[in-house]
């Protein structure tokens, strides 16, 4: 009986993956080729994501301040989450729908990026992040689902929306992980080329 189900949560996961090849081809690469530009004009990715969607966030920020598949040069990347001590002063002095747009307005510079997940509405956090990376004239690359919410609203023509086509929370996870994964390997390509 478990064995079966397991079966099925693959079958279920290998559908939604089916689904998103032709949807998401052209975001994900158009979002590397950004990404890499930015790199090459010295500027940085700040990265941020709402609840268990920051871990997405995070694992691109350490991709590319580390290394992906092979070793290379770090790239400049900071996750917003990363500072406990800086998003607890934050949220008690202020509100949480400030953690990351605080961070963004100190930290971001014209022409650097913010790449942000979320799911369905998504917080307020992810709404002032938006408005935050607008302000400071930065692009935003948003990794969301087919949702609408208050944060897609305001995204422009000179930001880039990774949108998963379905709202099955567990199934937006994986293809989320897919996509970052996705961006790194392209990142890495076009900056080193393949891996030797």
């Amino acid at each position: 009986m478990l064995t079966e189900h397991l079966a099925d949560i693959f079958h279920r996961h290998i559908d939604a993956s089916m689904r998103c090849i032709d949807v998401l081809s052209n975001p994900i690469s158009d979002a590397s080729e950004r990404m890499v530009q930015c790199m090459l004009s010295e500027r940085k990715i700040l990265c941020c994501g709402d609840g268990a969607n920051a871990l997405q966030a995070h694992y691109l920020a350490s991709n590319l301040l580390n290394r992906f598949q092979y070793e290379r040069p770090s790239l400049p990347a900071v996750n917003l989450a990363a500072d406990a001590v800086v998003m607890s002063s934050i949220t008690s002095d202020s509100a949480y729908g400030e953690v990351f747009s605080r961070q963004i307005l100190a930290l971001g510079q014209p022409g650097d990026i913010v790449f942000i997940v979320f799911q369905g509405d998504g917080s307020a956090a992810v709404v002032k992040a938006v408005q935050a990376a607008h302000e400071r004239d930065m692009s935003v690359v948003a990794l969301c689902n087919s949702e609408s919410s208050e944060a897609n609203s305001l995204l422009t023509t000179h930001d880039i929306e990774i949108c998963i086509p379905h709202n099955n929370r567990a199934r937006v996870m994986e293809i989320h992980m897919l996509v970052v994964n996705s961006l790194c390997e392209l990142i890495d390509m076009q900056l080193f080329g393949s891996e030797g």
